[in-house]
């Protein structure tokens, strides 16, 4: 028995330091960026550099493109549901100087200013000093906004939502929207939606509050929010539970997690 194991224990070494290997490769090696550095985000099939922030901290896969780090300034990137964002047109002021030569120590100028659009194409403008996620394919899971966004919130399904610039926008590796915060108060349906019924539902829509953060499954249905309304909602007991307006409410679970600014009756 001690001969066997002797003859498999330098194969079983080797596989173990193959697999951990793989599971550095995989999670990436993080740097310190000491300056302003040009780096390829991991999955693009272009040569293009992404200018990052420096004394931020960039995770970098086995080929030293980056998984994630944050941008040195506001840059349009591809997210992961670019086939379901509006392509809105981005406004941007532009500044030219005119500026003759008529002495060599005095330059009269005329400073003009035009203000223009440009189209997005599929692109977010996420926001500089904000850390990005990369996917392998090369667009964004996450990132924060810089400008608000509009994106279809279900598959094959009519309905866009607009999320509110500032805040952390996250997509599934499907391309749904994972988790965003609302730019208005909008009516969805959350999760186990055909439990609710009455006129106060509205075929299984809620109001949600515009500002905070809404998680969502893949069908574009609502985990977690903050209703806008109070609300009452079956519980696993089948009992009616009331939420009063502001409620955090996880409807996988019709469990509530109170607001600091709720009131109640």
């Amino acid at each position: 028995m001690l001969r066997f194991f002797t003859r498999i224990l330098p194969g079983i070494i080797i596989c173990l330091t193959l697999l951990a290997g793989q599971a550095s490769a995989a999670a990436g090696e993080s740097i310190l960026l000491q300056k302003d550095t040009d780096l390829h985000p991991q999955g693009w099939s272009v040569g293009k550099f992404i200018k990052f922030k420096k004394d931020s901290v960039a995770v970098l896969n086995q080929t030293g493109e980056v998984i994630s780090g944050t941008l040195d300034k506001n840059t349009f990137l591809q997210p992961r549901g670019w086939n379901r964002v509006i392509n809105d047109y981005y406004y941007t002021t532009v500044r030219t100087d005119i500026g003759p030569f008529l002495h060599r120590y005095y330059h009269p100028f005329i400073s003009r200013e035009y203000n223009v659009t440009i189209p997005g194409y599929g692109h977010l403008l996420y926001k500089g000093g904000a850390a990005v996620t990369f996917s392998e394919q090369g667009d964004v899971l996450s990132g924060t906004l810089a400008d608000k966004a509009t994106i279809r919130l279900g598959d094959n399904k009519y309905g866009f939502v607009t999320f509110k610039s500032n805040t952390l926008l996250e997509f599934y590796p499907s391309g749904a929207v994972k988790t965003g915060v609302l730019e208005e108060d909008t009516y969805l349906r959350p999760v186990n939606w055909r439990l609710l019924t009455g006129e106060e539902h509205s075929a299984g829509y809620i109001k949600f509050s515009k500002g905070r953060q809404l998680s969502f499954n893949e069908d574009g249905e609502v985990l977690t929010g903050a209703i806008k309304d109070k609300a009452t909602l079956p519980a696993k007991d089948g009992s009616q539970q009331i939420f009063p307006a502001g409620s955090t409410i996880d409807f996988a679970e019709v469990c509530i997690i109170p607001p600091k600014q709720a009131k109640t009756d």
